[in-house]
């Protein structure tokens, strides 16, 4: 239920995201929740996701760089390396000092710069918890402590060798306790919320294919937004349903190959972009890499899932699948068209899978919705400004 009460005081709210719709998308319907609030919202992210951030009625402001668009960057300083992530800092703290000084800056947990930020200028900290917990010990395998000390460094900021200033403030737990690898978490301050989905609710949902034939199941083939340009992975999709049995619409994306369309079977259809939240619904099965938004939509939608992961949480998102009878979890190289044609025809006949998966659906419906975040956070913003 959503409170009508007055916000405390209007804020100004920054959500520092960084280039990659996974985490951007999630993160839209929260901006909106606080404009509702009436606090002045913006998004802090790099050129090439602006159009999305702008379509979704926010306002953008440039900030850092995609390294994976920076060829000169992306070979000598990774997603976490220094000069990425200080590029982000400078225009942060510039945006502090202009137009836009933050009260909160709400940051993708994958986002480094703000830990910095939020320091040097006083805003609360909050993390949006996008998928399971990082903990400290997988920031240091990815030199993100090196990159921190670094920075504190250069900022004169106090040395924090234990990266407590990495989860200080506020955590937005979109991940029910039964999916978090650590539970407790190791943060001070947690507020659970719900998961809204967001998937650019201004498209013509009319005009979604809707291809099933009478009696016949319907699938849906992603590989996200990032792994799409895995073509031979794609290709052994398509091919796993050459029998025609079922019904399938895949997913492209933006910049996957083109040519993954040419010779596919005719009960294989192919969008650049379909809105998850209104196809899954028609579907019997998804087919996927395990992103967490694609797996989190499925199970929203009550649907199960066979995940063959290829990177960043996916084998976590596909091990919890397993685990909880949502979905079947195959490794790549194992992945045969024929190996997949079973696994998705498995879960389909299954009615097991889909039970399971529409049980746990009420589980998520119950998590507090996003105005309890917002609420929290002006509570906490109030608590700040009144403490001595």
């Amino acid at each position: 239920m959503s409170d009508d009460s007055p916000a405390p005081r209007h804020l100004s709210v920054l959500l520092s995201v960084r280039p990659y719709l996974g985490h951007l998308h999630p993160m839209i319907p929260l901006a909106r929740a606080l404009l509702r609030r009436g606090h002045r919202v913006a998004v802090a992210t790099s050129e090439d996701v602006a159009e999305i951030v702008v379509g979704a009625g926010l306002a953008w402001i440039p900030a850092g760089m995609n390294p994976r668009q920076t060829p000169e960057l992306s070979a000598t300083d990774p997603d976490y390396g220094y000069m990425t992530v200080k590029a982000k800092v400078d225009d942060l703290l510039a945006l502090a000092i202009g137009d836009f000084r933050p009260d909160v800056i709400v940051r993708d947990p994958t986002d480094l710069a703000p830990i910095v930020v939020s320091e040097l200028v006083g805003a609360l900290n909050v993390i949006y918890g996008l998928s399971r917990f990082i903990p400290k010990e997988s920031w240091e395998v990815l030199g993100a402590d090196r990159t921190i000390a670094r920075l504190r460094r250069h900022y004169r900021l106090p040395e924090d060798a234990g990266l407590e200033s990495m989860f200080s403030g506020l955590y937005l737990a979109v991940l029910p306790p039964l999916l978090e690898v650590q539970n407790p978490l190791p943060v001070e301050l947690v507020q659970p919320i719900a998961y809204v989905p967001w998937d650019g609710d201004e498209r013509d949902a009319e005009a979604l294919p809707d291809h099933r034939a009478e009696g016949r199941p319907q699938v849906l083939v992603t590989l996200g937004t990032v792994y799409n340009v895995e073509t031979d992975l794609l290709a052994r999709f398509v091919e796993a349903f050459r029998d025609g049995e079922v019904d399938v619409l895949v997913a492209l994306g933006e910049g996957a190959d083109p040519g993954i369309t040419e010779g596919a079977p005719e009960n294989v259809r192919f969008s650049r972009y379909l809105p998850f939240t209104k196809v899954l619904p028609r579907c019997d099965a998804l087919l996927c890499h395990g992103g967490f938004n694609t797996v989190m939509s499925a199970l929203l939608a009550g649907v199960p899932t066979v995940c063959v992961p290829l990177g960043s949480d996916h084998d976590h998102n596909a091990y919890i699948c397993r685990r909880e009878g949502f979905g079947i979890w195959l490794d790549e190289a194992e992945a045969s068209p024929e190996r997949i044609r079973q696994a998705v025809a498995t879960v389909i006949r299954d009615r097991g899978y889909a039970e399971r998966v529409r049980a746990f659906r009420r589980q998520l419906a119950a998590a507090p919705p996003l105005d309890t975040a917002v609420r929290r956070i002006e509570q906490l913003v109030e608590v700040r400004e009144t403490t001595p």
